[in-house]
């Protein structure tokens, strides 16, 4: 189990540069009357999912199937 804590920040830098992109692709459209409140709807849940994808669902995951770190071996060996 101690890769899901190795690999969690893994996915962090494609999630938010992915979610960063769609998000400011939106405020062009804010101003508009027709546009505008939808605009507001799809960057305000990116904005939720990413939230969600990177800071709830690997807790709850940890939570669930009850990850533990795993133990600091010492790396002694005689030589």
């Amino acid at each position: 189990m101690g890769s899901y804590y190795r690999r969690g920040s893994y996915p962090f830098c494609p999630i938010m540069l992915t979610a960063a992109a769609a998000i400011l692709a939106m405020i062009p459209l804010i101003s508009s009357v027709f546009w505008g409140p939808m605009a507001v709807a799809i960057a305000g849940g990116l904005f939720v999912a990413t939230i969600l994808t990177l800071l709830v669902l690997p807790s709850m995951y940890a939570a669930w199937y009850k990850v533990q770190p795993e133990a600091k071996t010492s790396d002694t060996h005689l030589e």
